[in-house]
């Protein structure tokens, strides 16, 4: 019996860029969905599953080609432009980096405090940003 080895699979350039883009959508659907048609969102619902291509989703819906990917860069032009103004994303992001930054203070903080008082009232405040940091930071 032969055993076979595992090849390395390497990701081309043109992949990557495909799974990038995939990415940018997921993210942008996260904050901007409300602002698609029932249409588009179903497209673009169908189109970031992990290898499915635009064919894909055009023979599943029973839609042209050329209708998916009208869907998408409609959808996607209309998701970048409200991000471009409203900075939802972005300052999404930021957030986060900042209630990390503060959580890591806090643990510091618990470790060096003396007084039982001061400690527990870390510890509720650690509380109260872990809940923060998970409602807020699902996938980031």
């Amino acid at each position: 019996m032969q055993s076979k080895s595992r090849e390395k699979v390497s990701v081309t350039p043109g992949h990557e860029k495909k799974i990038k883009r995939k990415e940018e959508i997921v993210e942008l659907l996260e904050f901007y969905s409300g602002l698609l048609t029932k249409k588009e969102l179903g497209v673009l619902d169908l189109y970031v599953q992990p290898d499915c291509s635009g064919a894909e989703v055009a023979r599943n819906l029973r839609i042209s080609r050329q209708a998916v990917h009208d869907h998408i860069r409609r959808s996607l032009g209309r998701m970048r432009r409200c991000e471009s103004k409203l900075q939802l994303i972005a300052n999404y992001k930021k957030n986060v980096v900042m209630f990390r930054k503060i959580m890591s203070k806090l643990d510091q903080c618990c470790e060096q405090s003396n007084n039982t008082e001061g400690e527990q009232s870390l510890g509720e405040l650690k509380k109260l940003f872990e809940k923060l940091i998970n409602r807020n930071s699902h996938d980031l």
